[in-house]
């Protein structure tokens, strides 16, 4: 059997009858649903969604930073001054 990663699971018939009603009573919390009492797919919130592509992004980006945190102490790489007007114009 195949761990269930939420708190909530629902039947796929129970969610085909009402997903908006569903969705509703989760509250914002991700939902399993399930197919022959196996996860077939989730459901999250926008926000939640929102959340995890900004994970995701931190994940992705944190080598290349640290990278150029490292070029710059070790002098590889130089800084550059710039303003708020800088960016701006």
């Amino acid at each position: 059997m195949e761990k269930i990663l939420s708190k909530r699971a629902v039947a796929i018939s129970e969610f085909k009858r009402a997903p908006n009603e569903i969705v509703a009573e989760a509250n914002g919390e991700p939902l399993a649903v399930l197919t022959n009492n196996k996860p077939s797919f989730y459901v999250i919130s926008p926000s939640a969604y929102e959340e995890l592509l900004e994970q995701l992004w931190e994940l992705e980006i944190t080598p290349l930073l640290a990278k150029r945190l490292s070029d710059l102490k070790s002098g590889k790489s130089k800084s550059i001054q710039v303003t708020i007007e800088d960016l701006i114009k």
